[in-house]
């Protein structure tokens, strides 16, 4: 079984990426500064809304908390694994869990594996997407507004200045794409949320829509790269038909525990 295989196609397309960075271009270029100084007008509960809700939410779902409870388990999985190199702690846990070591060696790899590609994809998205801030060094609403800075301004090392593409919106659905590659279940919640969140930064005048547009492709393309570059032949390679399921499996990390 391959995670993406048949799915994502649309956003794994050159097409489709060229198309999203003409569209950056163009709302940067003559659509940023209308939409904005429109969003303005709005009624105040609409900002309330994004204050008060979705930016708790998007500071919750933070992709460093995830990261961190990501390498827990991570590390209980590599625990787990060197626990069944041992003879007397391999008999507990195959007693206690009635299955072969077969079936619980490959379920380490395959839950290993996708800890990793989790970790790994936060951390080459983010970098990606912060590398690209520095480098286009366009200043965010407050900055263009009140304090005189240009539109656009290549490599600015003043990095709280920079605005495109926004970091909460990549992160937002870097998470997204993530939890559709490995749940694949509520899809369009999850997208709507991320939707919001990217949207809270335009309310909050944090960013313009071209910030949002290339921060929401960065995080969805993000994790599809790393996956196919570093992780796909490793996943082929393992037969899914002798995985536990997530929920026994994390049984079986919170009984490592008493081992």
């Amino acid at each position: 079984m391959n995670h993406i295989k048949n799915r994502f196609f649309i956003l794994r397309s050159i097409n489709f990426g060229l198309i999203l960075i003409i569209i950056t271009i163009l709302f940067f270029s003559f659509l940023d500064i209308p939409i904005f100084k429109f969003t303005r007008t709005l009624n105040g509960q609409i900002f309330w809304f994004f204050e008060n809700v979705i930016d708790p939410i998007s500071n919750i779902f933070d992709p460093f908390n995830i990261a961190v409870l990501t390498l827990l388990f991570l590390i209980a999985g590599i625990l787990l694994r060197n626990s069944m190199k041992e003879p007397s702690k391999k008999a507990l846990i195959l007693s206690r869990f009635k299955t072969s070591e077969c079936i619980i060696n490959t379920s380490l790899k395959y839950y290993i594996l996708i800890f990793t590609h989790i970790i790994f994809s936060i951390i080459f998205t983010g970098i990606w997407c912060h590398l690209l801030k520095y480098i286009l060094g366009v200043s965010r609403p407050k900055y263009f507004f009140l304090e005189g800075f240009e539109r656009l301004d290549n490599f600015n090392i003043l990095h709280k200045v920079n605005a495109l593409p926004s970091g909460h919106t990549q992160a937002a659905f870097t998470l997204s794409i993530l939890f559709m590659i490995y749940v694949n279940r509520f899809s369009f919640i999850v997208i709507i949320i991320s939707l919001l969140i990217g949207l809270s930064r335009i309310f909050l005048s944090m960013h313009f829509p071209a910030d949002i547009i290339l921060g929401a492709y960065i995080g969805l393309i993000g994790p599809l790269l790393t996956y196919v570059l570093f992780f796909e032949k490793k996943f082929k390679a393992i037969n899914l038909e002798k995985i536990l399921k997530l929920r026994v499996f994390i049984k079986l990390l919170y009984y490592k525990l008493y081992l």
